[in-house]
């Protein structure tokens, strides 16, 4: 009968011996969240008060508007944003990562300009290390390009503002990745690059020029860059001269202005290049082995060379064996792949010349 009887109120405290993740030190707590998606890791705020500030001390905030389908999601969204950022609990806390990717057609370019700018500043003022922005081609304020503690910035779909008179200074930036991002001139992404002066990652695809014919030539080479991959005409080679790890895509064709198809493709010496990622373009009218063979000439420490042919261009057929052979091929070459090789005569004579001269070539594929 004793064990029918209700329990006395006290009882059903818990007893000392057990736990609840409510007692863990708020450190490990956020640290727990901080494997959470955003919007998942604040809807613990539901359990107690306490995970309020816990939330807000995240050091990472990861947005997607994969759910704005109207204007009402989207003022929910940009609220949630504006309370994670202006909270009183956060303002004045670093944060590591900020990444917002906003692919609605909801978003207006003219109206909501303002509301991104004011999310880049108070990132700004929490001394944020890694940016990722994905905005649907809204106008960017040359504000993103003055930042003293970034070190990775990702844009993507984006359209720098045509008023880019402020100054560049990305005194830390490492790492720089620029997908389908228009400049309205050269001189414009030239002067972002001269302001990158520790940078050592290059990522370039789709950057589009809308003055690209009155390049002038000036810019500041990237001396402490270690990797690059770019599309040809978008970067100079001479501004990636000091790479290790070099891939360019769009190979094989030129443009209509001498002097602009010159500024780009005058080939410098990479004295530190061990290894090249070359890809033709497949508006490649013809595929010609003495470009490549040019380009080897000034890549004496090369290791690694992998060739992406196109395949809708044929290859010039009277190819011959150049006069000289590149210092890579004699000392370095270590590898060589060709992809899209074809049983031609004259892509057999370029693997002969490789296989005769490459005198440490362990692979060729």
């Amino acid at each position: 009968m004793e064990n029918l009887l209700p329990h006395p109120p006290h009882s059903k405290k818990r007893p000392q011996s057990e736990s609840s993740i409510h007692d863990l030190p708020d450190e490990i707590l956020s640290h727990i969240l901080s494997f959470l998606p955003t919007k998942h890791a604040f809807k613990t705020i539901l359990l107690s008060k306490k995970w309020i500030p816990i939330c807000h001390s995240r050091s990472a905030l990861h947005i997607d508007d994969i759910i704005v389908n109207s204007a009402e999601n989207k003022i929910h969204l940009v609220r949630f944003v504006d309370a994670f950022m202006f909270s009183p609990h956060s303002q004045h806390l670093p944060l590591k990562s900020f990444s917002i990717n906003c692919r609605s057609q909801q978003w207006d370019a003219k109206t909501d300009r303002f509301t991104f700018d004011k999310w880049i500043e108070a990132a700004k003022l929490r001394r944020v290390l890694r940016i990722y922005l994905y905005l649907l081609d809204v106008p960017l304020s040359p504000t993103i390009f003055c930042f003293k503690t970034l070190v990775s910035l990702t844009l993507v779909k984006i359209q720098p503002d045509t008023l880019f008179d402020s100054s560049v200074d990305l005194p830390s930036l490492k790492s720089l990745c620029l997908n389908d991002v228009r400049f309205h001139h050269i001189d414009h992404f030239m002067k972002l690059l001269s302001g990158c002066p520790v940078l050592e990652r290059l990522s370039t695809m789709f950057v589009k020029v809308n003055d690209r014919a009155t390049a002038k030539g000036y810019f500041k080479p990237l001396s402490k860059l270690i990797i690059a991959g770019i599309v040809l005409f978008e970067v100079p080679f001479k501004a990636v001269y000091n790479v290790q790890h070099l891939n360019v895509s769009g190979l094989g064709h030129d443009l209509i202005s001498k002097e602009t198809n010159s500024f780009y493709k005058d080939f410098p010496v990479f004295e530190n290049l061990t290894v090249l990622n070359l890809c033709w373009s497949n508006n490649t009218q013809i595929h010609d082995w003495d470009e490549l063979v040019k380009m080897l000439q000034n890549c004496p420490k090369l290791q690694s060379l992998y060739i992406i042919k196109a395949k809708s261009a044929p290859t010039k057929e009277d190819w011959k064996y150049p006069y000289h052979v590149p210092q890579c091929l004699l000392s370095h070459l270590i590898t060589c792949n060709i992809r899209d090789y074809e049983a031609i005569e004259a892509d057999f004579r370029f693997a002969t010349y490789i296989l005769q001269n490459a005198r440490y070539l362990q692979m060729l594929d």
